[in-house]
């Protein structure tokens, strides 16, 4: 790792396993509740465990280290390879369009979360797009956007219960954020 991991941020991991490995790696820590896979670049699977944390996995099918005296697995990008796609999609709970979509809503409010609010805002605004709906999520009104923008997407394509969950925990600590700077009392997030 090239940073140190805190609060809202997901945790980057590169491997270069079997199928067997991979399922040892990703149900060793715990009980996923999404996983599915990255379209741009292909071969990176998202896992979100049931107590918030986040996994990148990127899986390693094929490295070249012929050029090298010496592999230092620190910085695998140093190195010739090419991601395991095939295997990503084998591990993806759902591979439809909407389940890969969901994703966007737990990346925007980690990105927010963070303080990369800008980021939290456009990443919000393409799950808008995709659904098109006439949501437009800004910086000033996003606790209340990102919930109305839930509920729509909710309405048309059902997220997972515990899924749904993480991401009401997520918008939670948001109404936190915004109690601490006022004392304003904030309604509870109701998406289902």
């Amino acid at each position: 790792m090239h940073r140190t991991a805190t609060l809202f941020f997901d945790v980057d991991i590169s491997t270069f396993c079997n199928t067997e490995n991979l399922n040892e790696l990703i149900y060793g820590y715990g009980k996923p509740v999404y996983i599915s896979f990255t379209h741009k670049p292909l071969g990176i699977l998202i896992v979100i465990y049931e107590d918030g944390v986040t996994v990148d996995l990127e899986i390693i099918e094929k490295i070249d280290i012929s050029n090298s005296e010496f592999f230092h697995t620190d910085d695998i990008k140093l190195y010739d390879y090419s991601r395991n796609e095939k295997l990503c999609k084998e591990f993806a709970l759902r591979d439809d369009m909407h389940y890969q979509i969901s994703r966007l809503f737990h990346r925007s409010l980690i990105k927010f979360l963070s303080g990369k609010q800008d980021i939290g805002v456009s990443i919000a605004n393409e799950v808008a797009t995709f659904i098109n709906c006439n949501i437009f999520i800004n910086k000033a009104c996003y606790r209340n956007n990102i919930i109305e923008l839930l509920k729509v997407f909710n309405e048309q394509y059902k997220l997972p219960l515990e899924y749904l969950a993480i991401l009401c925990e997520l918008i939670e600590e948001l109404d936190e954020k915004i109690v601490r700077k006022s004392s304003k009392r904030i309604p509870s997030c109701r998406v289902g």
